[in-house]
Order: C-alpha cells, then sequence, then structure tokens
C-alpha cells in the first residue's frame, strides 16, 4: 500500500513540475526579445541610503542587467545584495561592458536604506516611488524579474544569474559576443 502512495506523490509532482515548465517557458518566450520602456521620470538614485545624481550612463552601456524588485521581495536580505556585490565585481574584474540597474517600488524606502547601509551595497539603486516602471512594462511575477537587455533595451534572457552558475554563463557567453 505505501508504493501505492508513493507512486501516486511521484506523479502529483511530476504533474506540478511539468505545469511549472510549461508557464516558465511561456514567460521566456513572451518577453525573449521584448523592449523594456523606460519611464520618463519618477526615477530616484540612490547610494548607501542617500539620493543623488541621476546616473543616465548606467543605461547607456551596451549590456544591462536589469532587476526589478517590488514591496515583496525588497529587503535587502531578500533581493541578495551581498551577492549581486560578488558578480559586479567580477564584472569589473573582468572588464565586462555591462551595467546593473536595481528598480525598486518599495513600501518602506527607508528600511531599505537602512539594510542598504548596512550590507554596504554601494551601487546605485533606482527607487521608482509611483511604480510607474511596472506600470509601462508589466512584469512577470517572481522570479522573472531579471533581465539581460541589449544596447536597446531588449531582452536578451530571463533570469537571475545570481546564485546560479548555468544562468551566470549564459549572460557572459551572450554579453562577451562581439557586436
Amino acid at each position: 500500500m505505501k508504493l501505492k502512495h508513493f507512486f501516486v506523490l511521484l506523479v502529483i509532482v511530476f504533474v506540478i513540475s511539468c505545469r511549472n515548465n510549461k508557464s516558465a517557458n511561456k514567460i521566456v518566450n513572451e518577453w525573449q526579445g521584448k523592449e523594456i520602456l523606460i519611464p520618463d521620470s519618477g526615477f530616484t538614485y540612490n547610494v548607501l541610503g542617500n539620493d543623488t545624481t541621476p546616473r543616465m550612463d548606467l543605461w547607456d552601456k551596451p549590456y544591462k542587467i536589469l532587476t526589478y524588485v517590488d514591496s515583496i521581495g525588497c529587503s535587502a536580505c531578500q533581493m541578495g545584495l551581498y551577492n549581486w556585490r560578488v558578480l559586479i565585481d567580477s564584472c569589473e574584474q573582468f572588464q565586462l561592458d555591462v551595467s546593473f540597474l536595481f528598480v525598486i517600488h518599495s513600501l518602506d524606502y527607508e528600511k531599505l536604506g537602512s539594510d542598504v547601509k548596512f550590507s554596504e551595497f554601494s551601487y546605485p539603486l533606482i527607487y521608482d516611488y509611483q511604480n510607474s516602471f511596472d506600470k509601462i512594462n508589466h512584469f512577470p511575477q517572481p522570479p522573472y524579474r531579471t533581465f539581460l537587455l541589449d544596447k536597446n533595451n531588449k531582452v536578451q534572457l530571463i533570469g537571475s544569474p545570481v546564485n546560479n552558475p548555468k544562468m551566470w554563463k549564459l549572460y557572459k557567453e551572450v554579453i562577451t559576443q562581439p557586436q
């Protein structure tokens, strides 16, 4: 009898897994090559919890790794800022011409700023107080909110390269291709 229950459980896990893969494939197919639109205004650039001058140079790189974060995943810990810092340092070490864009819509920017200071994450964060970025792009649900964009802000890859060596390998392959 236990073997029968195990078999039923195995079939259920398989069906759920297939549904998740179909959903992921649908999102990837929908977003592949899609242009990410940039709002004309509404952004505040922030470094270590302090507002700073806009960094438009971040948007002008041949490749950009964009992560959109809303209030659901908006603590510095949930964002994995330490791991992002390691990845950014790696790109700088290998002189990869890529920028990192962290666009954040939060319910508590003050706490986020404190968390960022505590984690010593000194790369600019882009605060989107009006949530205009998501309103014009209609991003998919997490975890599908990290994109590799080309110079025209078209999606090349979807998925976070942080803590995912296979995804990071794909990102590096695209970034290092001659244009």
